[in-house]
């Protein structure tokens, strides 16, 4: 039997945690061995929670100190949005496969440029080295209207309706609605769809009173993709009711949605199938366990086989899913 791989996360917050966590209880091809983050006391409570079943966590307080450790085959970038160009060329320097979070880069110059970096390594390994974590290309709802999608059975696809609300988004920023949290958008319905974003416009409701002074939020836009199919998305920072992710389909001859819980449910042929209601969750963790879990499975995968799984997102992805972001801020 292989020994697991080897996995270091750089971050040890919400999503650090989040993907030490689903390694530990659902992919035994991995182990968690090494954790950095400036925060003393948070990596050292995560690295403790984690190695009762995984053994021993080395910790440290800078993620290159983590990746010179030899202790890692492969790296998790979970660290603040705007380190993440810091850290990937840290694990370019070493040619560890890695998975970093979205966003690529919190800047578009910056993204073009460390997008180079990365083609440039992996066309001379010949292999991909670095994927990133959108993580709703193996969420099973998405993945559901997808497929029904490329069916045909409903006709051509004429615009989507989506929501992206959070409880709470302390420290965000009006350009991160776009590009920490709209970004999601930006690649999912590229992928969804098979299809490049043409334009962005961006809306302003009524600002709430219930947000950070100064943040622009709630925030709609409406994208435009290169078929004509529209996509018309409210991003909500502070909502203090419940996360709430919800996406239409509209078709030609009905449509199709994922509600809050994940539910697929249609409207065709004169019939509207059910929406599912209960309580609601506090973040977006729970709601996207699952295609956490798969996700991970499916990069652990091709880091010990060294065949890339088909849905992982590509550095070309996050291009351009950060692209499209900055089409958004130009809009504004």
């Amino acid at each position: 039997m292989n020994s697991p791989i080897r996995i270091g996360i750089i971050g040890a917050g919400v999503m650090g945690r989040g993907h030490a966590e689903f390694l530990r209880d659902f992919v035994p091809a991995a182990r968690v061995t090494a954790i950095s983050d400036v925060d003393s006391e948070r990596v050292s409570a995560l690295a403790a929670d984690i190695e009762a079943s995984s053994g021993a966590i080395k910790t440290f307080d800078n993620p290159g100190a983590l990746i010179d450790s030899g202790l890692v085959d492969a790296l998790i970038i979970a660290s603040p949005d705007s380190l993440h160009v810091e850290h990937l060329r840290l694990a370019l320097a070493a040619n560890l496969p890695t998975l970093c979070e979205k966003p690529i880069a919190t800047t578009l110059a910056d993204a073009k440029a460390i997008a180079a970096e990365v083609k440039e390594v992996e066309n001379k390994l010949n292999r991909r080295l670095v994927h990133f974590g959108f993580m709703r290309r193996f969420d099973a709802a998405y993945k559901e209207v997808k497929e029904k999608i490329e069916s045909g059975q409903y006709g051509r696809v004429l615009f989507v309706r989506t929501t992206t609300r959070n409880v709470a988004t302390p420290g965000i920023t009006t350009e991160g609605l776009y590009t920490n949290i709209g970004v999601h958008d930006f690649d999912i319905w590229r992928w969804m769809l098979a299809d490049e974003w043409q334009s962005v416009v961006s809306h302003y409701p009524r600002p709430s009173t219930l947000s950070p002074e100064g943040l622009i939020d709630p925030l709609v836009f409406v994208a435009k993709m290169n078929t004509g199919v529209l996509v018309v998305a409210d991003v909500v920072a502070y909502n203090n009711y419940g996360y709430d992710l919800r996406t239409e389909v509209v078709f030609e001859k009905g449509s199709v949605e994922i509600g809050i819980f994940g539910d697929v449910h249609t409207r065709a042929d004169f019939t509207a199938e059910a929406v599912i209601g209960g309580p609601m969750v506090q973040n977006w963790i729970p709601r996207s366990r699952d295609a956490y879990i798969a996700e991970l499975q499916a990069w652990v995968t091709a880091v010990s086989t060294g065949v890339a799984h088909p849905d992982l997102a590509t550095v070309d992805d996050a291009l351009a899913a950060t692209a499209a972001c900055f089409l958004a801020l130009e809009s504004m």
